[in-house]
């Protein structure tokens, strides 16, 4: 992680979290509040650039294998638009390639450091700046899922698998900022702030 001489030098700030941690919220609410100092650009992943991959990841159960390239081509495809918009600005993602690492890596079991070299091709070295990982317990993510997609559908040990290796990735580098998703969204949201205005 590069060091900042300035607070704007953290351009590219990645929400992480499982399904149903609240991420998409406050990545929104982030996003608002920084846009009234910054020019902002909110992104998602899948679907930076294109719903085409995004409707293919979320509409139904793929293969590891397929899954996995599946997401690694909607990254390299929105990456150029990414990269255009951090030269304007900051930009906010819900998701980054550090879902890949925790599903298709902790969660079905592919090697880590074979999945950071993919991603490091599929986005030309792009790694997020900061990472707010928003963390919530088993019990929690059930409690709040009502219809699911493709991804959300899994089973819950896989979804167990994903949060330990997020809170490993979390361990591994400094750049992440774990965050207790089970609170109000309020105070999620001014943890996220007061970690940033700390910075």
């Amino acid at each position: 992680m590069r060091q900042k001489n300035k607070k704007n030098s953290y351009k590219y700030i990645a929400f992480e979290g499982i399904d149903k941690s609240g991420k998409t919220t406050i990545a929104e609410k982030f996003a608002d509040y920084l846009s009234i100092e910054y020019p902002v650009f909110l992104t998602k992943e899948p679907g930076a650039k294109s719903g085409v991959f995004r409707d293919l990841l979320l509409s139904q159960r793929w293969n590891k294998k397929t899954e996995l390239f599946l997401f690694l081509a909607d990254r390299a495809d929105g990456v150029e638009l990414i990269k255009k918009r951090l030269t304007e600005g900051i930009v906010i993602s819900d998701r980054s390639l550090y879902s890949t690492l925790a599903y298709q890596g902790y969660g079905e079991g592919i090697d880590i450091d074979f999945l950071t070299e993919l991603n490091r091709f599929a986005t030309d070295n792009l790694f997020p700046d900061v990472v707010f990982l928003i963390d919530i317990d088993l019990d929690t993510m059930k409690k709040r899922s009502s219809q699911a997609d493709a991804i959300e559908s899994k089973s819950i040990e896989f979804f167990k698998r994903v949060r330990e290796g997020y809170l490993r990735l979390a361990d591994r580098f400094d750049n992440f900022f774990v965050i207790d998703g089970t609170k109000t969204i309020e105070k999620v949201f001014n943890q996220v702030v007061d970690i940033w205005n700390s910075l």
